[in-house]
């Protein structure tokens, strides 16, 4: 035990001792042996249920609409009677959701694990043919949509059952309005013990499928990952074991929070078809009895105007966002002393964001963390008086996850040196649907390989170097892009970086660096300013080779991270 993390170290212990809620237990499965939390709940119904006790509490935001936890158990309640009764859905069957953020979507999630069906979140950024496709990756024979992913998808022509939320003119065939749907006279006049009861004869057992969530696709086409009840709640309850030891590390911080009195609001600033919108997020709230603040998508203005307006406490985002946040106009008027804890995950946390947070969200604890789509989020954390000590790690593992760091061939390698990080944790999903040959190559022995280079350090924190798929091999001397674009990152005038390989004669292969700067700033940089600055930090080996600036904004995907073959598309050698 290093004298670093020694404090979490005793925190996790104690946390989960025998005998403690979040209890850990060896496991058994596929012949492979794994650590769980003994008394995680059995299945997601379960899970969620504490959530009903806070009846006319506030539980979500939205634009006008503000729904107490009541109401939304209700509405949910009486959409999982209509999906059995209405349209004949069931255990097992695949029932797909394609809208953005709003309360009708969290809605639509608890009634189809309700009846036993398995919830189908589509990346709603997607154009037809990406959407269609993964309808048909699924099986699903059922949507739930709103208006423009209705127009986009077109369900009709599918073959498909839909119920549209915020639906305008005549419906195609087949296509039910959600607001008739759950006002239908045969259901509403049910009081909420009819309903429950309707919805309790279904038996959920814990290795049943519960949903299928698809990864970003940043390094390729996006994959359907499959998830057992018994996978979500692991993830569940590692969160929560993971935030009471978070609280044991930093008491005092929070509780100068909790004397404030004001009462927990998250803002979702990420799609809930996300892991962390969905898991860390949406699904938390609902069973921890907090309030959510739903973002329609990310907007920094729309963001600064309901952390003041909401009183805000808990803000999540994605490093790019937070940085985005902060160099609005607005932002200097907005009161951040409402948060208690913010945090860049999903990404590796450039050292100007460490910088920045410090800066302007003093009164908040800090926060990072790794954890992927296919891993339930779990991996690893980072909150409070560790973070300004650890500037630019993900943090301590979680209590369930093991790793293992590995070279092209599946070699481990010695402690300290990077390698492509493979996880083993009883959350990690059962596979990939429709895809044999992911599923071959990705799991081996209860591990799974995520394409992720990284290392724990000598005080077991980690370390994300970058994408296995984004290294630059330049003569044999390995480069990952992430350490050159943070120190790029860090003139003042730099927005983003994004490197990647080109390829070369002499070398093989070499880097190039495209820079984003506001157009005011075009005229104070250039492509020997930014390799002058980066040769003062790094090997020459490292300096890119050519180095691009424009003022245009990079493509994002849905999780706000830079999808970089569209930027080597954009900028690279033609």
């Amino acid at each position: 035990m290093s004298g670093f993390s020694a404090p979490f170290d005793q925190a996790i212990k104690a946390v989960t001792a025998p005998g403690s809620p979040f209890e850990i237990t060896s496991h058994q499965s596929g012949g492979v042996d794994y650590r769980i939390y003994a008394n995680a709940p059995k299945n997601l119904i379960e899970l969620l249920a504490p959530g009903r006790q806070f009846s006319e509490q506030e539980f979500v935001i939205y634009q006008d609409d503000r729904w107490s936890f009541s109401h939304f158990h209700r509405q949910a309640d009486l959409l999982g009677v209509q999906l059995i009764r209405q349209f004949n859905i069931g255990k097992g069957d695949r029932v797909a959701i394609a809208m953005r953020n709003c309360p009708e979507w969290m809605a639509a999630f608890l009634a189809i694990i309700s009846v036993g069906a398995v919830a189908v979140p589509l990346n709603s950024w997607g154009a037809r043919k990406e959407l269609q496709q993964s309808l048909a990756d699924a099986h699903c024979a059922f949507v739930f949509c709103d208006q423009q992913r209705l127009d986009i998808i077109q369900p009709q022509d599918l073959g498909l059952t839909a119920i549209v939320v915020h639906h305008q003119g005549t419906l195609p065939l087949n296509c039910h309005s959600y607001r008739d749907v759950v006002s239908d006279v045969s259901v509403v006049d049910l009081c909420e013990i009819e309903l429950r009861s309707a919805l309790s004869a279904i038996v959920i057992d814990r290795n049943d499928e519960a949903m299928i969530m698809f990864t970003s696709g940043t390094s390729g086409s996006p994959k359907a990952a499959l998830f057992t009840h018994f996978q979500c709640c692991q993830s569940m309850t590692n969160f929560e074991a993971v935030a009471a030891a978070a609280y044991m590390t930093n008491i005092d911080a929070y509780t100068k929070h909790l004397n404030s009195g004001r009462p927990s609001k998250a803002l979702i600033t990420v799609p809930l078809f996300h892991v962390s919108g969905l898991f860390a997020q949406f699904l938390l709230t609902l069973r921890g009895g907090r309030s959510l603040v739903l973002m329609y998508k990310w907007d920094p203005a729309v963001a600064c105007e309901l952390i003041t307006q909401e009183q805000i406490t808990i803000f999540v985002a994605a490093p790019s966002m937070l940085l985005e946040l902060a160099r609005h106009p607005k932002f200097s008027s907005v009161d951040t002393s409402t948060i208690s804890n913010v945090s860049g995950a999903g990404a590796a946390t450039p050292a100007k964001l460490a910088q920045l947070l410090k800066e302007k969200f003093s009164d908040s604890l800090p926060g990072s963390g790794w954890g992927m789509t296919e891993t339930g989020a779990a991996g690893a954390s980072l909150t409070g008086c560790f973070y300004d000590l650890k500037r630019g790690s993900s943090g301590f593992l979680n209590p369930i996850v093991d790793l293992c760091f590995c070279d092209e061939n599946g070699i481990e390698l010695q402690p300290g040196t990077p390698g492509e990080i493979w996880i083993k944790s009883p959350t990690t999903i059962a596979g990939y649907t429709n895809n044999p040959e992911a599923n071959e190559n990705e799991f081996k022995g209860g591990w799974f390989k995520t394409g992720d280079i990284g290392y724990l350090d000598s005080d077991k924190c980690l370390f994300i170097c970058d994408r296995a798929k984004d290294m630059v091999i330049r003569g044999g001397e390995n480069i990952f892009p992430i350490e050159i674009e943070n120190i790029i990152q860090s003139l003042p005038s730099v927005l983003e970086a994004c490197g990647f390989s080109i390829p070369s004669e002499q070398y093989g292969e070499e880097l190039m660096v495209v820079v984003r700067v506001a157009p005011e700033d075009l005229a104070q940089i250039d492509e020997k300013l930014v390799q002058e600055h980066v040769r003062g930090q790094l090997a020459n080996f490292k300096v890119p080779s050519i180095v691009t600036i424009t003022d245009q904004a990079f493509p994002l995907n849905a999780s706000n991270k830079v999808v970089k073959k569209q930027v080597k598309r954009l900028y690279g050698p033609q």
